[in-house]
């Protein structure tokens, strides 16, 4: 890696109080400044992925080398490798933004349906979280659809395919979403798509 390198790295890790300090303090202490971080929380294990920039030629197996200093034995797994960036898929770089709701009696299956329906369309999934209550279950995915790509459509296949084995599902689009469930002026939510419709 060239001065000035910079580093992706996740960690997978049971959760317990710490973990953000125990990995930050490595990254810090090696010189490094985090510019991106995204991490949660599912069944009891933590999660996180982050990247970070350094001003000296630094390689992968350090940074990993001193983040596994903090961790017990075994305790942790750590993947880190340097940061290439990443271009945006060119049918997903004009893509709308959409908010998908899927609820209903929690069974095998689910996902496998409703991923599959998402991919046939060319459809990225840019955020995705679930939550219980009983033996029902609430999914909410945040997805980049193609502007080529006919939203009926799509909306009509997910309630088709989803509809098979009683599931409930609304795909709407994000501005409409955050105006119908969130408190805040619509005018912000318009002018924000008017920013990012600018060249």
């Amino acid at each position: 890696m060239a001065p000035g390198s910079k580093i992706v790295a996740s960690i997978l890790v049971a959760d317990r109080p710490g973990i953000m300090r125990d990995i930050t303090t490595a990254i810090t202490d090696l010189g490094g400044n985090i510019d991106g971080i995204s991490q949660t929380v599912v069944e009891g294990y933590f999660s996180v992925i982050l990247t970070a920039a350094f001003p000296q030629p630094l390689e992968p197996p350090a940074v990993q080398a001193a983040i596994a200093c903090r961790f017990g034995s075994q305790e942790a797994s750590i993947v880190v490798r340097p940061f290439v960036p990443v271009p945006r898929e060119p049918r997903l770089a004009g893509g709308q933004r959409y908010l998908l709701v899927v609820s209903g009696r929690d069974q095998p299956g689910i996902l496998k349906r409703t991923t599959t329906c998402l991919a046939a369309r060319g459809i990225n999934i840019e955020d995705w979280s679930f939550q219980f209550d009983g033996t029902q279950v609430t999914y909410i995915g945040q997805l980049t659809v193609p502007r080529n790509v006919p939203i009926g459509d799509v909306q009509r296949e997910l309630h088709r395919t989803l509809g098979q084995i009683d599931l409930r599902c609304t795909l709407q689009h994000e501005n409409i979403f955050r105006a119908t469930n969130e408190v805040g002026p619509i005018k912000s939510l318009l002018q924000e798509s008017a920013d990012a419709a600018q060249p």
